[in-house]
């Protein structure tokens, strides 16, 4: 097992990092937090379906177990299921020192996490992500949020976990639209910081070039968790020196810009996170290509990728003029002004304001087919 430690100036937390750790849950739920009675797992119809029986068992051994659960979907993540999850709380006669456990993808874990900042003034949190997003990068540095009038992450805060569990193994249960959901987002990770890590993907695709279930392969393999590690510690270190998103830690938002918008016109039924940052991210190298950065063969090879890990390059015909107004509610715009996340060369970020809005429009229309 690897373990990671954040300090942050709210709280020093750790991340667990695993295959099968899920057996030991009530052990470092003692390690890390004192005086647990009520557990208290907020999950979805989905992932609760799957795991029902394993995790409460696990939890009944030790600690009071209850449980919230929500409705599987993006769609979701609003402020009704805020009011449900307020509404269980209560019956339940929820107290601060009741330990709250995210168990789900993204979703649940800015939906549960924002309940648990919120509820009595704040609640014991673990993040146990599910998916290869929430266990790379949303459960990690406390944003927590819900979507309102089907704008993203709207509505939230900064609330650090006080640990946070990743167990690969509840990967397998991924379908491959989940799975390509995730590589999206560690795509992001390796052009930005690392390219080993994007190194590390293929070498573990080559592994399995000739086996048609090679995305389920990767994801079973033990070197997978290593990824899974690197993306989880750049993560960290970036949360360590800017917490509250002010400075270095916009860089994490590269290909989110666009991303978001697109999943805001788009409709989050019909294109998840991952596939709307794997777009944005073309729309980020297009614009690095425009101001003069990089080279028309690093595109090339990325789109190359793309082909390799079943990453969207286009989307079907849509209002380009829609998606450029959407873009005035991302929240790192100041003044008016635009700001992106560009790439001088491959690791080598560079935030850019105020970039022409023809330039962002053409960006947009070469992902249209």
């Amino acid at each position: 097992m690897e373990i990671i430690k954040v300090k942050t100036l709210n709280r020093i937390y750790s991340i667990y990092i695993g295959n099968n750790i899920t057996e030991k849950l009530n052990e470092y739920l003692k390690e890390n937090i004192k005086d647990v009675k009520n557990v208290i797992l907020i999950s979805n119809e989905k992932i609760f379906g799957i795991y029902k029986n394993k995790i409460e068992k696990i939890i009944k051994e030790d600690f009071d177990f209850k449980k919230i659960i929500l409705k599987d979907g993006e769609e979701y993540k609003n402020i009704d299921s805020l009011k449900f999850i307020y509404s269980e709380l209560l019956k339940i006669n929820a107290h601060r020192n009741d330990v709250i456990i995210s168990f789900g993808g993204g979703v649940i874990g800015d939906t549960a996490g924002f309940a648990a900042a919120t509820f009595n003034r704040g609640m014991k949190l673990i993040q146990y992500p599910t998916t290869i997003i929430a266990q790379v990068d949303s459960s990690i540095g406390g944003k927590v949020a819900v979507n309102f009038e089907n704008t993203k992450n709207i509505i939230g805060c900064f609330y650090q976990p006080h640990l946070i569990i990743c167990d690969p193994q509840l990967l397998k249960t991924l379908n491959e639209n989940e799975i390509t959901n995730g590589l999206g987002e560690i795509v992001k990770y390796g052009l930005v910081f690392d390219y080993q890590i994007i190194n590390d993907v293929l070498s573990l695709i080559n592994t399995y070039k000739n086996d048609e279930n090679r995305l389920f392969k990767i994801i079973s393999d033990e070197k997978f968790k290593n990824i899974i590690y690197k993306c989880a510690r750049i993560k960290s270190k970036i949360v360590e020196e800017d917490e509250f998103d002010l400075n270095k830690r916009n860089l994490l938002n590269f290909g989110h810009t666009i991303g978001h918008a697109l999943e805001k016109v788009v409709g989050f039924k019909n294109l998840n996170h991952g596939q709307a940052v794997a777009l944005g991210i073309l729309c980020a190298l297009d614009l690095s290509l425009s101001m003069g950065y990089l080279n028309k063969e690093i595109k090339k090879s990325i789109l190359d990728l793309y082909d390799i890990l079943k990453l969207p390059k286009f989307i079907d015909k849509c209002d380009v003029d829609e998606i450029l107004n959407a873009l005035k509610f991302d929240k790192k715009f100041v003044s008016g002004k635009n700001k992106f996340i560009l790439l001088e060369e491959l690791n080598k970020p560079v935030i850019y304001t105020d970039i022409d809005e023809k330039l962002i429009k053409n960006s947009i229309i070469n992902l249209i087919k």
